[in-house]
């Protein structure tokens, strides 16, 4: 169950990091393409912490995967 969760995380950031990626190819305009990267990234990078916290399930890197969402 664990590893599941772990995995749908892992993938949603991922997708969101890609989507970052091509919002900032595809949007004609620098403030767009900043927006697009900074929403979607920020949003992936925060999954992708989770995931690893939730993976090793430890004090120490949830406390450090947590500071760092925040």
């Amino acid at each position: 169950m664990q590893d599941t969760l772990c995995m749908i995380l892992m993938v949603s950031g991922a997708l969101l990091m890609l989507i970052a990626a091509l919002g900032v190819l595809r949007f004609p305009d620098l403030y767009m393409r900043v927006s697009a990267a900074t929403k979607a990234s920020t949003l992936g990078i925060g999954l992708s912490l989770l995931a690893l916290a939730l993976h090793f399930n430890e004090l120490g890197i949830t406390s450090r995967a947590l500071a760092t969402i925040a």
